[in-house]
């Protein structure tokens, strides 16, 4: 363990103030991500590297229907129609939509 704390706390902060680089970086630390967390490593590639969005955007979309098993294709519809607004002036409300269906509120 660092001065910083763990490789998990490290990434969470990151992940909070939107520092990409290091949770980029940590992500490889902490092991498995949940699907939150996967999530808001997501927002910073959409918001920092756009070139890798779309590919991790498919990965995190197909995780989602893995896991949530109980999504609709309506539901499945929604998720890619969000992701696909993540890169847009859309970002916000598409997010919340997203965090919604990662913490299972939908």
């Amino acid at each position: 363990m660092t001065a910083q704390g763990s490789p998990h706390a490290i990434f969470q902060r990151a992940l909070e103030r939107g520092n990409y680089l290091v949770a980029i970086t940590t992500a490889r630390e902490v092991g498995p991500l949940s699907l939150s967390e996967a999530l808001e490593l997501l927002n910073l590639i959409a918001l920092h590297e756009p070139r890798l969005y779309d590919r991790a955007a498919r990965r995190w979309l197909v995780r989602l229907l893995e896991e949530r098993r109980e999504l609709t294709v309506v539901d499945a519809q929604l998720a890619a129609a969000s992701l696909a607004a993540l890169t847009t002036a859309s970002h916000d409300g598409a997010l919340e939509l997203l965090r919604s269906f990662a913490i299972n509120l939908l």
